[in-house]
């Protein structure tokens, strides 16, 4: 928690010393959404889903055959509450306009409701499985940067904005990003902002990038993370600004199929492992995904 209030010290620092290197004097309303440094109240649903099935077959060699099978699911589901900090700035340098950066950091800490389900079967004995339930803790934060160029046209009152982004995130124990542990991630994205008035700028954003070391994975793939989300920012004073708006994500960490425990993505397989006097056969299949929706409101500060 210490470090990841140290970065965002570090945001505000970074974009306060790049706030001299813009020039601020009555930019357009599409550009000065771009120089603010906000903190926002944040409420996100996440709803992170995992399962896996196995099939056994055992052969004691004597006419006597063991088959088993087993599934489980798992799902945390539910609202926590937060806060973000947003610091952002575009300015003109090296001969080149509207150059933009920003640095966003994002902390949510609660509960949500967890399920497991766990059922198995076999031929020579009665069925067994088991329901759990309750809330669990859930918590996690988001620490990213963002570089591009912005360009305006429509005569000032539209700005697009590619960007290529980075950052580490973590999470508590509901699953998200890796269940319980830290990742980076890398991508890129586009930006949309809109001047409906002089006062009220509508904003969009969209972004792709991949979770390096994924965890949820035997094999530890990368697995590519969707982003979009829709806002408003609107100037109640000269530098004064209120902020709104909702984010939308999404990760698949795939689907595993493995044979005697190694895992072999995209294909099909089943080890069988011989022994004197019987063989030994196994096989299974995991996958999991996540998908959360931010809602956050807050004011900010135009520089």
């Amino acid at each position: 928690m210490r470090l990841s209030f140290r970065l965002l010290l570090s945001s505000l620092g970074f974009c306060a010393g790049l706030a001299p290197l813009a020039a601020f004097a009555d930019p357009a309303p599409v550009i000065a959404v771009n120089r603010e440094i906000g903190l926002s109240m944040t409420g996100t649903f996440r709803n992170s889903v995992s399962g896996g099935n196995s099939r056994l077959m055992e052969n004691s060699g004597s006419g006597f055959i063991t088959q088993s099978t087993s599934s489980s699911r798992y799902r945390t589901i539910g609202w926590t509450p937060g806060f973000q900090a947003d610091a952002s700035v575009m300015f003109n340098a090296f001969g080149i306009e509207n150059l933009y950066g920003a640095l966003h950091f994002s902390l949510e800490d609660g509960q949500r409701n967890y399920k497991s389900h766990y059922r198995s079967y076999s031929s020579n004995s009665a069925p067994y499985g088991f329901s759990a339930g309750g809330n669990d803790s859930s918590n996690g934060t988001d620490n990213r940067g963002e570089i591009g160029k912005g360009f305006l046209l429509l005569s000032d009152s539209l700005l697009l904005t590619p960007f290529i982004q980075g950052g580490y995130v973590t999470s508590g124990s509901d699953g998200d990003f890796g269940y319980g542990s830290g990742n980076y991630f890398a991508g890129a994205g586009l930006k949309a902002d809109y001047a409906l008035t002089s006062r009220l700028v509508l904003r969009g954003r969209f972004g792709w990038a991949e979770v390096l070391n994924s965890g949820i994975s035997y094999n530890n793939q990368p697995r590519p993370l969707w982003e979009g989300g829709l806002g408003m920012d609107y100037r109640l004073t000269q530098r004064l600004h209120l902020t709104a708006g909702g984010d939308y994500s999404y990760i698949s960490y795939g689907h595993d199929q493995e044979g005697n425990y190694s895992q072999h993505r995209g294909r099909n397989t089943s080890v069988i492992v011989s022994y004197l006097p019987g063989t030994y056969s196994y096989s299974g299949d995991s996958s999991a995904l996540s998908n959360g929706l931010k809602l956050h409101a807050g004011l900010a500060w135009q520089f």
